[in-house]
């Protein structure tokens, strides 16, 4: 299947804009990816969270489930505070069913150990968006795993 555009967490918009209908599932998941990527990379917590839908949830691996814009954004936040950068997504599959696309992917991040030295770490993510009235793509659920 081809990609989503979005997202990583790598570039921005307050949500994602209106993407015409000629352009393929695949791109607009990866439009999707760069829109996330760009706002997380750039620190833009607000940004970031605007890509979400008011009520969206997120679980982080952790056996929490977050609901809503501002507890998203708690989480983000403390991910810049301690230098989690660099952030990227590779997609694995894409499902896509009525105003709703599914990603199953891949992602990385850098950051720094206790002793301040650059690691990089990884997982797996599931990843939810779904179509607003206005035509716009919007994050409802997003679930990541972190790999060893």
């Amino acid at each position: 299947m081809k990609k989503f555009l979005v997202f990583l967490f790598s570039m921005f918009s307050v949500q994602l804009p209106v993407v015409a209908e000629e352009l393929s599932v695949n791109n607009q998941v990866d439009f999707a990816n760069a829109q996330w990527n760009k706002a997380f990379n750039a620190g833009d917590v607000d940004a970031l969270t605007q890509l979400y839908k008011n009520d969206a949830t997120l679980s982080p691996g952790n056996g929490a489930i977050l609901k809503g814009r501002d507890a998203i954004g708690q989480l983000f936040q403390s991910f810049v505070d301690n230098g989690v950068t660099n952030h990227r997504i590779d997609t694995d599959s894409i499902y896509v069913s009525d105003n709703q696309i599914t990603q199953i992917g891949y992602w990385q991040a850098d950051g720094k150990n206790a002793e301040g030295e650059k690691i990089s770490f990884g997982g797996v993510l599931s990843l939810v968006l779904a179509k607003t009235e206005e035509g716009e793509w919007v994050i409802q659920s997003h679930i990541w795993n972190m790999q060893p």
